[in-house]
Parts: C-alpha cells; sequence; structure tokens
C-alpha cells in the first residue's frame, strides 16, 4: 500500500511528465508555465531545469525565484545540519505543527559536502546557510579559516576566498547577514589575538565581503568601538547584531539573540532541563538602549516532555513559540516547543535521521527555499 508521502511524489512526478509532453505536443503560455513551475515542490525544479531552454530560462529569472521564494516564506521549515569529523549533511522539515499532541515528522535529505574542522554553522537566511571551517590548503602547514556558502534547496555550494590577515595567529570572528533593500548578502570577518580560554583582546581587522557583485573580494572597514566579539549572532531587518564585550566585562552568562516580533531579543540559552522560568530580555527602543525583562514560568509537565534531554534555545517562531533543541543527536530525535503565551511545551519527533547518532546537531527554525542558482547568488552570469 502507498504511503501519502510516496502518492504525493508520483502525482508531482506526473504533472512534470504530462508537462513535458504538452510542451512537446503545443506552446503552452509562458505564465501558465511560470505558474505551474511555482507550485511545483523544490526537488521537482532541479529536474525541470532540463526539460527545455524555455523552462530554464524561467526558472533562473528574478521574478520567478524571488516569487517562489515569496511563497515558501509562507511556510518556513526546520533545518538541520548534522556533523561529524569529515562531513556535513543538511535536512529539513515542516515547523509549524500546531497541535498539542503533534505527530511523528519525517525529514526530507537536501545535501552533503565535506569539511575539515566546522568552527560554526550560521542560522540560515533567505535560504542560504554560511559554514565556517579550518582546513589545510595545498602548500600550507597550519589550518586558515575558510566560509562555505550552500543552497540546500538547490544542493548547491560555494567556497568564499579566503580572508587575507596580518598575523596567522590571529583567531577570525565572522558573521553572516543580508541587506534586504540592496539584496546582498554579506560577511563580516575580524581578527582577535588568541590567548587561550580567556579570550578577551579588542577585534582587529575588520573586513566585509559582498555578494551578488559578480566580484569576491573582501573589503576593510573602520570599527570606532573597541570591543571583543562573541560567536552569537542574528541579522534583523537588514541589521546584524552579535554579542561582544569589553576588556573588563567578566560576566559568564550564556544567551542567544532572537527575533521577538521583529525586535532584538536575548534569552539565557543554558541548562533548560534544570530550571523553573526562562528569562527574555528585549530591547524595546534601540535610540535609548531599553531593554524590558520577561519571565515565564515553565510548566509542570516540563519534566515529564523534556526528560533528562540537554538543551539549548534555538530561536523563536512567528508564532511565539521558543525552540529548543539538544547539541547531539539522540533516539529518538525531538525539537520542543514553548508556547510564550501559554506557557505550555510539547514536543515533536524527527524521524529519518536516525543514521546520525550521536553527530553533532545544528538546528535552525525559519527557513526557506530559494531556488535561485550559486551563479545567481555571487552574482555572475548564469550563461
Amino acid at each position: 500500500m502507498r504511503t501519502r508521502r510516496q502518492k504525493i511524489l508520483e502525482d508531482r512526478q506526473a504533472v512534470v511528465e504530462r508537462l513535458n509532453a504538452a510542451e512537446n505536443s503545443l506552446q503552452l503560455p509562458d505564465d501558465l508555465i511560470f505558474d505551474i513551475l511555482l507550485r511545483l515542490h523544490v526537488k521537482c525544479i532541479a529536474r525541470c531545469r532540463c526539460v527545455s531552454k524555455l523552462w530554464g530560462s524561467i526558472l533562473d529569472r528574478q521574478d520567478f525565484t524571488d516569487q517562489y521564494l515569496k511563497r515558501s516564506s509562507s511556510r518556513p521549515q526546520l533545518l538541520f545540519a548534522f556533523h561529524n569529523s569529515g562531513k556535513v549533511f543538511f535536512y529539513s522539515a515542516p515547523q509549524n505543527q500546531e497541535d498539542d499532541n503533534s505527530s511523528p515528522i519525517t525529514a526530507s535529505y537536501h545535501m552533503s559536502f565535506p569539511v575539515n574542522r566546522v568552527k560554526d554553522i550560521y542560522s540560515p537566511i533567505s535560504g542560504l546557510v554560511c559554514v565556517k571551517d579550518e582546513r589545510i590548503l595545498k602548500g600550507m602547514k597550519t589550518p586558515v579559516t575558510v566560509w562555505v556558502i550552500c543552497n540546500p534547496s538547490t544542493g548547491q555550494s560555494f567556497t568564499l576566498p579566503r580572508m587575507k590577515t596580518r598575523n596567522n595567529k590571529f583567531v577570525v570572528r565572522s558573521f553572516f547577514g543580508y541587506d534586504p533593500v540592496e539584496k546582498q548578502f554579506k560577511v563580516l570577518s575580524m581578527t582577535t589575538f588568541s590567548r587561550g580560554k580567556r579570550d578577551l583582546s579588542i577585534s582587529k581587522e575588520h573586513q566585509v565581503l559582498t555578494l551578488q557583485t559578480g566580484k569576491l573580494t573582501w573589503r576593510m572597514i573602520e570599527c570606532g568601538l573597541p570591543h571583543h566579539p562573541r560567536i552569537n549572532s542574528i541579522c534583523i531587518n537588514g541589521v546584524l547584531y552579535y554579542i561582544a564585550k569589553n576588556g573588563t566585562d567578566s560576566s559568564t552568562y550564556v544567551h542567544t539573540l532572537i527575533n521577538f516580533n521583529g525586535k532584538l531579543a536575548s534569552v539565557e540559552s543554558y541548562a533548560f532541563n534544570r530550571r523553573s522560568t526562562i528569562h527574555l530580555w528585549v530591547l524595546d527602543e534601540i535610540e535609548k538602549n531599553e531593554w524590558s525583562k520577561h519571565v515565564y514560568q515553565l510548566p509542570a509537565s516540563w519534566d515529564n516532555v523534556v526528560g533528562d534531554a540537554d538543551l539549548y534555545c534555538v530561536k523563536v517562531t512567528a508564532s511565539n513559540e521558543v525552540v529548543l533543541s539538544g547539541y547531539y543527536q539522540r533516539s529518538p530525535f525531538y525539537v520542543f516547543y514553548y508556547n510564550l503565551e501559554r506557557e505550555t511545551v510539547r514536543r515533536v519527533e524527527i524521524q529519518g535521521v536516525e543514521a546520525f547518532m550521536h553527530f553533532q546537531v545544528y538546528t535552525f527554525v525559519d527557513h526557506v527555499e530559494d531556488v535561485k542558482r550559486m551563479k545567481g547568488v555571487l552574482g555572475l552570469s548564469l550563461k
């Protein structure tokens, strides 16, 4: 007996075959083909590129990729990156499962590529993911930092040019952002001098690499605020925020930056299995640097639902649910949702990723599907 998932895939394949047959027998209006392609699953798009030059040209049009991204934004996905010593694998699953007793959902595989020593995987922005890796390049004896931009929806990836620094002993801190006005992705990097575990040196050599320009080069920028950058960041409406310390700050609190109803907010992001409350700080007035504190009580059912899981805060969804996940893959693998308004907790089992037992897992929310090819992302000619 066919499963519902198999039937959907077969129906989509049948649609593609009928469209292909129709194009060979008669000329469909371009706007009709445009509308049909817009409704297809992301995994069908790659196959449709091979049908004809006409279909390929439609799929590469800016208005098509923009419309596809807009439609995808109404059905955001969870994105998972499973990492072991030599490879990173990307899977996605539906995000909005609102019922209290959510049924298990099956994650879909997208892509994988080899890595050496992953230092960080940044939250996806408009369908793209930035992976920070350390590699020993040809002709070199010591590892250097490289950035890989990948698109799980298209299965494509690209290694960005290496940032040049004056001293190889510096530690490179990097952040990934997006300018919605210019429609440009940017990588911000800076160096700090490593002093062992207590690394609080002031950042130097601030550089920016901008995609979509057709010329991938790092450019130096000025920074008038001495600080030591940490690793947590978020991009909201074209503004990149990241946690930093000054030389006198000795606080040990661990926070996760989130987008809370369009505002920057911070959540204490550790020991969710050993607490009774969640503390949330919201930046209400940017110019005045005014923050408000909100305290949420964890429900009595918390221990029964969460158990002994070691969780961290991923982000907050548009429906004001805090998404919590583990650092490593366990079986069964759960994602937890804490509703800030109702102060309730639920869990959703993610199936289809059992092969990654004990792998390090990065969990992200609000992932959208962008079918733009990597050359278009980089601002290069598609011909």
